[in-house]
């Protein structure tokens, strides 16, 4: 058992020795535990598109593990909660996921700041979306039209990813989702909706906030130079909402197919500027998946876009990785990072699978009959802004099905991340992560309390040492789509060879606190609830007593 460490560690105990920095190459080590787990399902395909198959990790029953939601096209989908003993059972009847309908994403996130995960579901060749509200006792009721989160539509439309974020920031968080090839003739008529909370009003209700915005998807040609799509038709996948540019307000990127990837900057007033071209990104020809992370460990958030690597076919000229220069543009360092070459690539993750403190590479990819074979790609971070591709028997990761979604998280609360690849027309794997580096790391998680209750949008930086200059390490908390797929929301920090205490770790939440800790133990989860500014001794002492117990979870001790 690991103990829930109070985040209210402010005077300094210990000296850290180590030095974090130190590059670990190692072989990675995946196992297919997918068996074992008790993840046994089969993914229906679409009876005309076969690029649907989603899932999302997250505690849905607040017991400290982190669960599992699964979509089917055509079946029920499917709640494996986790047994804390490795496998997953399946509780879909029992809470309420009976219905069988064409489902394609999932994205999760406390919509009304009850302390529990309400569940957001896309669907692909229907009329509408689904929410369903999660009552805090294992049961889910479906609410999308009563809340305003279904997104009708006359005609049957292709819809896929979903994202969380508060763009307005007013503590609640907002949805952004998408449509794939759905016609639009007028601003605001695709199916690509972003649609804002009404917050303390009327929680986890929503408002379509598109076109006010500035954030309707049609019109505008499209930002891959050798393309010339219809700007009637919107192709979107994947969303997600970050703050790229820092300045304390989430930005929206969506990849999308057939050069209509866009940014679009937050103006801090409750609209949106498209910034796709003057930032220099949305080049790649078929943008699919997304991710976003710091891979070359400068503080500025990065982002990858997937896309179809086929030499000799016209706009399938492969992936993108656009580096944020800090000044609201991009470079495109694609080429010299070596990860142009995912094959036709769809979901994809940064995730420090080794725990040496920078960011690795992971994307799901193949279509049937073209890219028959196509293995999963992992990439090392060499630490010097360059990838190495280790897929294959020597990492354990070599999946060669149609694979679409992925994500990242520990399910079995080890302190490295576990990966969940959601094949299409096929069974998926779960791969547990059994590399042995030795490496420290820390898990923190967030408790809003002026903030939305996940604290979405926060960003952590880690300082292992105030008195090195760059060895710093920065996680945003967030709830994106990485193709119709939401790894956890809990931050994870690998720590290379730390030897001690971190000396310190800010948190600046989404409306604009600053919280910091001081001589924090590695290799634990620490809980982290939001203390707002200002903050009284009364209202430490209300906020910190008994956090476990509060959080309706076990304390516990790494490593027992």
């Amino acid at each position: 058992m690991r103990n829930w460490i109070p985040a209210v560690t402010m005077v300094a105990i210990a000296a850290w020795t180590g030095s974090w920095s130190t590059h670990y190459v190692s072989a990675a080590i995946f196992t297919n535990v997918t068996a074992f787990s008790g993840i046994a399902y089969q993914h229906a395909p679409s009876s005309a598109y076969t690029m649907t198959g989603g899932a999302v990790a997250g505690d849905f029953d607040g017991d400290g593990w982190v669960d599992l939601f699964v979509t089917r096209h055509g079946q029920s989908d499917i709640l494996y909660l986790n047994q804390r003993d490795g496998t997953f059972a399946d509780v879909s009847a029992a809470a309420g996921f009976n219905a069988s309908f064409l489902s394609s994403g999932a994205a999760a996130a406390d919509i009304d700041n009850d302390g529990d995960l309400d569940l957001y579901v896309t669907t692909d060749i229907s009329k509408r979306n689904y929410l369903y509200i999660n009552n805090g006792a294992g049961q889910f009721s479906e609410q999308a039209v009563a809340r305003g989160a279904d997104v009708p539509t006359e005609f049957q439309r292709s819809r896929f990813g979903a994202t969380f974020g508060d763009y307005d920031r007013d503590g609640f968080v907002d949805l952004y989702t998408t449509a794939w090839n759905a016609f639009g003739p007028t601003p605001g008529s695709s199916p690509s909706k972003l649609l804002r909370n009404r917050g303390a009003a009327q929680p986890g209700f929503f408002d379509d906030a598109t076109v006010t915005a500035g954030v309707a998807l049609e019109g505008g040609p499209p930002s891959h130079p050798n393309l010339t799509a219809d700007p009637q038709y919107v192709f979107a996948f994947s969303p997600r909402f970050s703050d790229l540019d820092r300045d304390g307000h989430p930005d929206l990127v969506i990849a999308g197919d057939f050069g209509t990837s866009r940014l679009f900057w937050n103006n801090g007033d409750g609209t949106f500027s498209d910034g796709t071209r003057s930032a220099g990104v949305g080049t790649e020809g078929n943008g699919m998946g997304s991710t976003i992370g710091d891979f070359n460990g400068d503080g500025q958030l990065d982002w990858f876009v997937t896309a179809i690597a086929d030499p000799g076919v016209l706009h399938h000229d492969g992936a993108r990785l656009f580096q944020n220069n800090g000044d609201r543009t991009f470079s495109d360092v694609t080429d010299s990072a070596g990860v142009r070459d995912v094959g036709w690539g769809w979901g994809t993750a940064f995730f420090d699978y080794d725990n040496d403190g920078d960011e690795d590479l992971i994307a799901t990819n193949g279509f049937p009959n073209e890219f028959p074979n196509d293995m999963t790609r992992l990439f090392e971070n060499n630490g010097d802004g360059t990838f190495t591709n280790i897929s294959g028997e020597g990492s354990g990761v070599n999946d060669t099905e149609y694979g679409t979604g992925l994500l990242t998280f520990d399910y079995d609360r080890d302190g490295d991340l576990d990966v969940l690849i959601i094949n299409n027309n096929s069974a998926p794997i779960l791969y547990r992560n059994d590399s042995d580096t030795g490496n420290a790391w820390l898990r923190v998680e967030l408790q809003g309390v002026e903030s939305n209750r996940q604290g979405i949008g926060a960003l952590i930086t880690i300082d292992p040492d105030v008195n090195i200059v760059g060895d710093e390490i920065i996680r945003e908390v967030n709830a994106g789509s990485h193709y119709l797929t939401q790894s956890e929301t809990t931050a994870h920090f690998g720590l290379g060879d730390l030897v001690g205490t971190i000396d310190q770790i800010t948190i600046q939440w989404p409306l604009g606190q600053q919280q910091i800790l001081h001589n924090v133990d590695p290799n634990q989860v620490l809980l982290v609830v939001e203390v707002p500014e200002p903050a009284t001794a009364a209202m430490l002492s209300a906020i910190f007593v008994c956090m476990c117990c509060w959080r309706r979870r076990p304390c516990y001790n790494a490593g027992e």
